[in-house]
């Protein structure tokens, strides 16, 4: 019995949301019929047993369609047809000695139209008024009133029930993204923010396969981060390039299968309908908003860490800054420790020449000439182009003629200007990592700083 009970409660809450007031109204008619062909005494005794039979068989299919827990195919037919079934046999049943019995009709064609809520369903109205009326008797005029007034009454169903349903689907999309964005709003790496997303961004869509994909620096590749819903054991593809408008931020869409995967392929198509669309575009704007924001965030941590070791890098050659020989030996090993850059020397431009500033110990030493042509260095382009560089010697730059030998792999330009002098400062590392933009700014700062410090120095030598 408790048993009995907690399938009961379970079951309750679903069938009291959306059209069971369809299903109620048309059980108090059918019963209501039902009852009042059995209470006669003057109605043949197989009609009242038919009547009752009927009734008690359309109450036990119910039942125990609600006592399933587990999900069945096609109860929804079932159900229509059970439907239309107990309306047409009580019908056929009654109209000739309960006047209101006509009423059936109505009634289940409202459930109906609110079950299948599509107007292809319309045709079934016809079909239910047909033991009516010839049970009844009725003339023609009275069979097309009725066929008007069923097919306006499934119409006018199937619209409200239609615009309900979409509008508890905005409503729960809007809820589900603003629980989205409030989620993005939080995050503190792309990690967080692409986990979030594969978390929650689906059930906006439930129908359709994610996959978030991120710009490469520098190509027009996309790689994959995160993905939700594919096809069990599938992958996107590691990258891929897409055809781009030319509107870059105008959303683009592909035809055939996600990248890499069968979803969306022939004979499996994803509903991609306005709707969707506009969910997926609006999921894609959130997502590059907090991009935007986590790198503006990231800068600004850069910038700051920047500075402090910058400035702390020129502190360690605040003392010599009369002898730049000196000071690049003093900042050098803190670079080795900081950049694992070995090489850390000074070009300064002396007409269509380049005077080479380098330390002791330094791998450049016993390498580098004292005096090189500026024309195609990298200091030239430095200088023309006004900020700073990162690129690995490949042996296409004169530098590369004395980097090469001593080991170098990758440099590090930055522009440095010192009292009417200008020149740049220039980091080597020997492994084949190249250096980050975090990095490179850190040698740009370094620079600004030293030409700072050059310059109080070669004041102090002038006043001395």
């Amino acid at each position: 019995m408790l048993d009995e009970l907690r399938r009961w409660q379970a079951a309750l809450p679903g069938l009291l949301r959306g059209d069971f007031i369809f299903t109620l109204a048309l059980w108090v008619a059918v019963f209501s019929v039902a009852a009042a062909v059995v209470a006669q005494p003057t109605i043949p005794l197989p009609v009242r047993y038919s009547a009752g039979l009927a009734g008690v068989a359309y109450l036990y299919l119910y039942a125990e369609l609600a006592r399933i827990d587990r999900p069945l195919r096609g109860r929804r037919v079932l159900l229509g047809l059970a439907d239309g079934a107990i309306v047409a046999a009580l019908g056929a049943l009654s109209i000739p000695y309960v006047g209101y019995a006509h009423g059936l009709v109505f009634f289940a064609a409202a459930r109906i139209a609110a079950r299948f809520r599509d107007p292809r369903i319309l045709p079934a109205g016809g079909l239910l008024l047909v033991p009516f009326e010839v049970a009844g008797h009725v003339g023609l005029l009275n069979v097309l009133l009725d066929a008007f007034a069923v097919v306006m009454t499934m119409l006018l169903v199937v619209h409200l029930t239609t615009a309900v349903a979409g509008a508890q689907q905005a409503i729960t999309r809007q809820g589900l993204m603003a629980a989205l964005i409030s989620s993005l709003a939080r995050v503190r790496d792309e990690e967080a923010l692409f986990a979030q997303l594969a978390g929650q961004a689906p059930a906006l869509a439930p129908g359709c396969a994610w996959a978030f994909w991120i710009r490469e620096l520098g190509t027009d590749e996309f790689r994959a981060v995160r993905w939700a819903g594919l096809p069990e054991g599938e992958l996107p593809g590691f990258s891929f390039t897409p055809t781009l408008g030319s509107d870059k931020n105008a959303p683009v869409l592909i035809n055939g299968p996600l990248p890499g995967t069968s979803a969306g392929e022939a004979g499996r198509p994803l509903e991609l309908g306005p709707e969707t669309r506009t969910t997926v575009r609006g999921v894609a704007e959130e997502m590059a908003a907090t991009l935007q924001r986590l790198q503006a965030v990231d800068d600004a941590r850069q910038r700051t860490e920047a500075m402090e070791q910058a400035n702390r890098l020129a502190g360690l050659a605040a003392p010599h800054a009369a002898d730049q020989l000196a000071a690049l030996e003093a900042i050098r090993p803190a670079l080795a420790d900081t950049l694992r850059s070995e090489s850390l020397h000074l070009e300064w431009v002396d007409g269509d020449r380049l005077k080479l500033v380098i330390g002791e110990n330094d791998p450049l030493q016993g390498h580098a000439p004292g005096w090189l042509s500026l024309a195609g260095t990298r200091t030239a382009d430095a200088l023309l182009q006004g900020r700073a560089l990162r690129e690995p010697l490949t042996g296409r730059r004169p530098e590369d003629l004395f980097g090469v030998p001593a080991g170098l792999r990758q440099l590090a330009v930055a522009p440095l200007r010192c009292a009417g002098m200008e020149g740049t400062l220039q980091l080597g590392r020997r492994l084949p990592r190249a250096y980050s933009a975090g990095e490179l700014l850190l040698v740009e700062l370094l620079a600004e700083r030293l030409a700072l410090l050059f310059a109080a120095g070669r004041g102090a030598n002038v006043a001395n």
